[in-house]
Protein backbone atom coordinates (compact mmCIF):
# COMPACT_ATOMS: atom_id res chain seq x y z
CA UNK A 1 0.00 0.00 0.00
CA UNK A 2 1.45 3.26 -0.90
CA UNK A 3 1.48 5.75 2.11
CA UNK A 4 -0.89 8.78 1.66
CA UNK A 5 0.20 11.63 -1.13
CA UNK A 6 0.79 14.75 0.96
CA UNK A 7 -2.18 17.81 0.28
CA UNK A 8 -1.02 20.35 -2.19
CA UNK A 9 0.61 23.86 -1.20
CA UNK A 10 -1.96 26.22 -1.18
CA UNK A 11 -3.10 28.37 -4.45
CA UNK A 12 -0.76 31.08 -4.78
CA UNK A 13 1.83 32.96 -7.49
CA UNK A 14 4.87 31.44 -7.12
CA UNK A 15 8.22 32.99 -9.17
CA UNK A 16 11.56 31.56 -10.47
CA UNK A 17 14.54 33.14 -11.55
CA UNK A 18 16.08 31.82 -14.34
CA UNK A 19 19.73 32.81 -15.55
CA UNK A 20 19.37 33.65 -19.68
CA UNK A 21 22.47 31.36 -20.18
CA UNK A 22 20.53 28.70 -18.60
CA UNK A 23 17.82 29.17 -21.23
CA UNK A 24 19.72 27.59 -23.88
CA UNK A 25 19.43 30.67 -26.31
CA UNK A 26 23.03 30.25 -27.81
CA UNK A 27 24.85 33.10 -26.05
CA UNK A 28 26.37 34.34 -22.30
CA UNK A 29 24.59 36.58 -20.34
CA UNK A 30 24.72 37.66 -16.82
CA UNK A 31 20.91 38.67 -17.14
CA UNK A 32 18.18 37.25 -15.29
CA UNK A 33 14.63 36.51 -16.30
CA UNK A 34 11.88 35.69 -13.64
CA UNK A 35 8.87 33.72 -14.33
CA UNK A 36 5.76 33.87 -12.55
CA UNK A 37 3.14 31.46 -12.76
CA UNK A 38 0.02 30.25 -10.67
CA UNK A 39 0.87 26.98 -8.82
CA UNK A 40 -0.39 25.11 -5.66
CA UNK A 41 -4.19 23.32 -5.26
CA UNK A 42 -5.59 25.88 -7.76
CA UNK A 43 -9.41 25.24 -8.88
CA UNK A 44 -9.79 25.14 -12.67
CA UNK A 45 -11.15 28.38 -14.16
CA UNK A 46 -14.85 28.11 -15.27
CA UNK A 47 -14.96 26.72 -19.11
CA UNK A 48 -17.74 27.91 -21.65
CA UNK A 49 -18.66 24.46 -22.12
CA UNK A 50 -19.14 23.34 -18.30
CA UNK A 51 -21.36 26.70 -17.85
CA UNK A 52 -23.34 26.20 -20.88
CA UNK A 53 -24.16 22.54 -19.56
CA UNK A 54 -24.87 23.16 -16.50
CA UNK A 55 -27.35 25.67 -17.74
CA UNK A 56 -28.79 23.31 -19.73
CA UNK A 57 -28.59 20.30 -17.28
CA UNK A 58 -29.58 22.51 -13.95
CA UNK A 59 -28.41 21.56 -10.69
CA UNK A 60 -27.75 18.37 -9.77
CA UNK A 61 -27.38 17.06 -13.49
CA UNK A 62 -23.70 15.02 -14.75
CA UNK A 63 -20.71 17.98 -14.84
CA UNK A 64 -19.03 19.08 -17.44
CA UNK A 65 -15.70 17.21 -17.15
CA UNK A 66 -14.14 14.92 -19.49
CA UNK A 67 -15.30 11.13 -19.39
Amino acid sequence: RAPPAAPAPPCGLRSVSVGVGALGLGYPSPETVVFRYCGGGCPAPPTLHGLALGAVLGPGGPGGGPC
